[in-house]
């Protein structure tokens, strides 16, 4: 009952062998298919990241000193970690990898930076990381390997968020804002172990629906 009108796991009412009942190996026929939607996104996106790029890399190049873009360590499918891009919105890389939550990130984040990310320009990069499979459209989003250190401590069964690929968009997104504490984290965790148990091209096309409806309004 708590899954179905919370759309989560609660952390409290599992163990080890919920995992073993619970979570159902990705059939080939799903990964056919969601890899066939993350190479068309990636396309449409590399599209656009193309196309983009001149200006905005002469934008960020003019407003502030430093790289274009900005190379964060993720961790993937199976504890894999990965560089994931975006263009860069703050006044320097360092300043970007310093900051634990992401409320500490606001002073730091340039002129242009904030119209990037307003417009989610920053996150056209990523297209990058689609077409090389580090990460899918939909799943839950990849967290830097600084605080997964934390989480994995923290957080009961943290590591099994490594059983499905990351993705652009996940069910923990949509549904809870970014987390600032671990606590918060904890709760995102639970929206994330639903989707792992429940996964489908289904439920992926409402979270890619929900995703759109969020950022354009």
């Amino acid at each position: 009952m708590y899954k179905d009108i919370n759309k989560k796991i609660c952390l409290g009412s599992i163990d080890e062998k919920w995992f073993e009942k619970n979570i159902v190996r990705e059939n080939n026929m799903y990964l056919f298919l969601k890899r066939a939607i993350d190479i068309f996104f990636g396309c449409v996106g590399f599209i656009l990241f193309s196309l983009f790029f001149p200006f905005v890399a002469v934008l960020i190049k003019v407003d502030s000193k430093g790289p274009i873009f900005y190379c964060h360590k993720r961790v993937g499918k199976n504890g894999i970690v990965f560089d994931l891009y975006k263009f860069r919105s703050m006044t320097s890389s360092s300043d970007q990898h310093s900051a634990i939550w992401r409320e500490k990130d606001k002073d730091n984040i340039t002129r242009v930076g904030k119209f990037l990310r307003r417009s989610h320009i920053d996150e056209l990069p990523q297209a990058i990381n689609l077409l090389r499979g580090d990460i899918s459209f939909v799943g839950p989003r990849p967290e830097w390997v600084e605080l997964v250190k934390i989480f994995e401590e923290e957080i009961p069964f943290y590591k099994k968020r490594y059983l499905i690929k990351p993705g652009l968009f996940g069910w923990a997104q949509i549904n809870f804002p970014a987390s600032k504490t671990v606590d918060e984290a904890k709760e995102k965790f639970e929206y994330d172990l639903y989707y792992i148990k429940n996964y489908s091209i289904l439920l992926d096309i409402e979270i890619m629906l929900k995703a759109v409806k969020l950022f354009l309004w």
